[in-house]
């Protein structure tokens, strides 16, 4: 077989041998270009998503750091500052330091977390990328093979994949580890510069671990919710009909909620006629339409751009300290793993020349969450600038339970 034909075997059926690891996995972020790259993927592919994702000014990085224990088929524990994910077998908790959803469900695997693509990537990579010829390099000590891959089709290809837009960049190197198949370190590129790196700073193949390692303790003062709650909570807020419905089973709540929101199509033209005629004009509109909107439905799908501190969103009115309770809401409500959340602007109506209405839903992969479609919200002008209303933003961090505090 030839060198290619072993790496491509390798990446198929990884993670070979592999019955447990231990290690770090370190991520750094570029996160204009991740932006940029996200954007240009899903234009150029013709996906529905939204543009939005990684927000945040030109230079400003992000870095990482994730420990990393893992006994396969179905225990893990994974901790950083940001988060934890555990696993013991039978339950899984994932969330944020102060947040913790519980779930029960035997369908997810390791596959199904963040360090999926590195342990477990046949499934996402082989369909998506072409791949070059391989190199022998080294990566944390361990002989690997690297090699460069972009995606596989161009622009109006059928059959394309829109998860495939979720590796993160134009261009790929990868560097595969020539004994287990599992990635060592994935680096995304656009325009010849990185996007993002993510790569084992250090691992062990097969050691011992016990199975303390895997018993979940919830960080102090931590909420810890049942992944039911959660579901039952959303159903309620939406007007989710429940009867008969087997209300301990979050599969079945979870069915009644996207019966009822009907997540994977946009808002239906007779819902948006309704919700214009409740909202009359009070003065003139802006002088350019046009690009009021243009400029309202940036705001919208760049929410969580960040200035430099990282504090403040910068297209939210009154945006200063809101970044840490966006970053808390997001780890608290459960995307599809390797999914990300964008809003798309569903219509907008000017009440005078400095305030819209604006309806907006969120998409992950393309499908509406039925937490938030058809949202009503408020958009003002702020010198020559449109912004989210500040009550806008926090009313839609309610949905995660995030509470922001009144100013002053």
């Amino acid at each position: 077989m030839s060198r290619k034909g072993d790496l491509l075997e390798l990446i198929d059926g990884a993670p070979l041998g592999v019955t447990s690891l231990t290690g770090s996995v370190w991520t750094w972020t570029h996160r204009e270009r991740a932006r940029r790259a996200f954007t240009e993927l899903t234009r150029s592919h013709g996906s529905s998503f939204a543009v939005g994702g990684t927000g945040g000014p030109v230079g400003l990085t992000r870095d990482q750091h994730v420990r990393v224990w893992l006994a396969l088929p179905d225990r893990w524990r994974l901790e950083c500052d940001d988060y934890v994910d555990v696993r013991d077998g039978r339950t899984r908790w994932a969330g944020s330091p102060t947040h913790v959803t519980e779930v029960d469900d035997d369908r997810t695997g390791v596959e199904d977390t963040q360090i999926g693509l590195l342990i477990s990537p046949g499934r996402r990579l082989l369909g998506a990328l072409r791949f070059g010829e391989p190199a022998e390099d080294t990566v944390a000590g361990r002989p690997c093979l690297k090699v460069a891959a972009t995606l596989r089709n161009s622009k109006g290809a059928r059959g394309f994949d829109p998860g495939a837009v979720l590796l993160g960049g134009t261009d790929h190197s990868l560097w595969i580890d020539g004994e287990t198949g599992i990635v060592l370190r994935h680096v995304t590129l656009i325009d010849d510069e990185p996007c993002a790196v993510t790569e084992f700073t250090e691992v062990r193949i097969n050691p011992p671990i016990a199975d303390l390692e895997f018993e979940f303790v919830p960080p102090s003062g931590a909420d810890v919710e049942q992944h039911v709650e959660l579901l039952l909570r959303m159903a309620e807020q939406q007007g989710a009909d429940l009867t008969g419905i087997d209300r301990e089973d979050p599969r079945a709540v979870q069915a009644a909620i996207h019966d009822t929101m009907r997540p994977d199509r946009p808002i239906p033209e007779v819902r948006l006629e309704e919700q214009r005629a409740k909202h009359v004009p009070v003065g003139d509109p802006p002088d350019d339409e046009a690009a009021a909107r243009s400029s309202i439905e940036h705001a919208f799908t760049h929410y969580d751009e960040v200035d430099e501190t990282g504090t403040a969103l910068v297209n939210v009115q009154r945006g200063e300290g809101l970044a840490g309770p966006l970053r808390e809401a997001q780890h608290r409500v459960p995307v599809p793993v390797g999914g990300r959340a964008h809003i798309v602007v569903d219509d907008i109506v000017f009440l005078r020349s400095d305030e819209a209405v604006v309806w907006f839903s969120v998409e992950v992969d393309g499908n509406r969450f039925p937490m938030v479609n058809g949202r009503e919200g408020r958009a003002v002008r702020v010198g020559d600038r449109w912004l989210i209303e500040h009550a806008t933003l926090v009313d839609l961090l309610r949905f995660a339970r995030v509470i922001v505090p009144p100013a002053g």
